[in-house]
């Protein structure tokens, strides 16, 4: 339903504008990171069908699949040594940080595409990925080096030649993996499972955002020869893939496996997406519905938790895990706005003092959670004018004009600009309006008082004279 009101409101020529500027390969993205609870999650999903429809992904075909199909699940599964130096180098947020998993969609029983990848990510944020396509009764030759994808190199010098880039570039690719396993004597140690929900607009790279929910952690490794995980001579557990175990994973021990609590928001913002998008990728990111988590990585937080005894430095984040991450909608609000403001104060500084202008910070009229919790309770009052109103002392300018893009926000004075509810808005009218003599303004609204009493006496008068308007007589005094 989002999707078909989406394309009817947005137009061919805007839909061909987006699909031009997919074309450029070159950009480049920048990655946030969330945590959503579980009681958050509808609504976050919710959210984002406003804006974004679901990407369906077949592994099997191109063709277009049935709208009834499953998201699919994800299985990755990462290298590492016995000694976890993969770990610690990502852990420690060196230099040229790299890892390396496998990585496929569904069961192995369904023959799916396998892909091995290796990352590396430099100390700005910035990372550099190599991977290509291995069939699995190569795997395990090609980690022990046996195998170096010789009929994958034949087929692309029979169709474009020895000189070619893809050629140049997949025999690169091969030679620096199969040199990062052997240099590091990797192993695979840690599956990470979970099934993923993606939403973009097909044709349109300006946001991508992904969802992984049912998150498992399986060791996958055999460093306890007596009782090994995985058989040292295979790449992976068969007991897990032959028996095409899903989440829960019930029948896999206990320390063998650690189900994340949480789901996992991804957001990727291309550099120079447009300031529409922005804003509602901004109110998803600081409203109460997700906890940031920045270079959240599955494969540390994997290893840390299975393998704490073989490891001695911990991420930071295992902290939040021991408390709720839920938050009231009104504070996680506020406190946005604050951060907001003192980084705008922060930068206005800076640039007085190098003799920049900045644009000056102006405070939102609400996040689309508080509207929405505002229109359940009847009140349509806007919160930074709730809080202006119970504090009569606020240093706020009331001969000021607000900027009139505070007015169009809300809706309401770009046609009815006599009403308006802005502290400047409420001053005028106050000047035109004359109290009696020992009447005195209220500070505050009637409804932030507390809870209403109504004495008995007038209850029962009320009742009287509602009687009376049913039966037509005249009330007695």
């Amino acid at each position: 339903m989002y999707s078909f009101v989406r394309q009817r409101m947005e137009g061919d020529q805007k839909k061909a504008a987006a699909e031009q500027e997919s074309k450029d390969k070159e950009a480049s993205y920048k990655s946030h990171k969330f945590w959503v609870h579980p009681e958050n999650l509808l609504e976050v999903k919710t959210y984002i069908l406003r804006h974004l429809p679901v990407l369906v992904y077949n592994p099997q075909t191109s063709k277009v699949v049935e709208s009834g199909q499953q998201d699919p699940r994800i299985t990755s599964l990462y290298f590492d040594n016995p000694s976890f130096s993969l770990y610690s180098t990502k852990v420690g947020k060196n230099t040229g940080a790299s890892s390396l998993r496998l990585r496929w969609f569904g069961h192995l029983n369904d023959n799916p595409e396998i892909h091995i990848e290796k990352k590396t990510t430099e100390e700005n944020g910035d990372s550099e990925e190599i991977r290509f396509p291995i069939k699995m009764k190569y795997i395990q030759q090609f980690i022990s080096g046996e195998y170096k994808m010789e009929k994958a190199l034949n087929k692309v010098q029979e169709r474009q030649g020895t000189e070619s880039d893809a050629f140049e570039r997949l025999r690169s690719s091969v030679d620096d993996i199969q040199d990062f396993i052997k240099g590091n004597q990797l192993q695979p140690m840690l599956r990470a499972n979970y099934t993923r929900t993606a939403f973009q607009i097909p044709g349109d790279n300006r946001v991508r955002i992904s969802l992984d929910t049912d998150v498992a952690f399986l060791r996958e490794d055999s460093l306890d020869q007596e009782r090994p995980c995985r058989d040292p001579s295979d790449w992976h557990r068969l007991d897990i893939d032959d028996n095409e175990m899903d989440f829960p994973f019930s029948g896999i021990r206990r320390g063998e496996i650690s189900r994340f609590p949480y789901a996992l928001l991804e957001i990727k913002i291309r550099d120079g997406a447009n300031q529409k998008i922005n804003e509602w990728v901004g109110d998803l990111m600081s409203s109460h519905l997700v906890k940031e988590a920045a270079r959240f990585s599955k494969f540390v937080h994997g290893v840390a938790q299975l393998f704490e005894d073989y490891v001695n430095s911990f991420p930071f984040w295992l902290s939040d895990l021991e408390t709720d991450i839920r938050r009231d909608p009104a504070t996680a609000f506020q406190e946005e706005q604050d951060k907001k403001a003192k980084q705008a104060e922060e930068e206005q500084a800076v640039g007085s003092y190098m003799g920049t202008s900045s644009q000056g910070f102006t405070a939102a009229v609400g996040s689309p959670i508080a509207k929405h919790i505002d229109a359940k309770s009847g009140d349509t009052t806007d919160p930074k004018d709730r809080r202006e109103l119970n504090d009569p002392d606020t240093g706020e300018d009331e001969n000021q004009v607000p900027d009139k893009s505070a007015w169009n926000s809300r809706g309401f004075p770009s046609f009815l600009p006599s009403f308006s509810g802005s502290k400047y808005g409420r001053s005028r009218r106050r000047e035109a309006i004359r109290l009696p003599a020992g009447v005195q303004e209220p500070g505050r609204l009637i409804k932030d008082t507390g809870p209403v009493r109504v004495e008995p006496k007038v209850w029962l008068a009320n009742q009287h004279l509602e009687l009376v308007d049913l039966s037509g007589a005249e009330p007695y005094d």
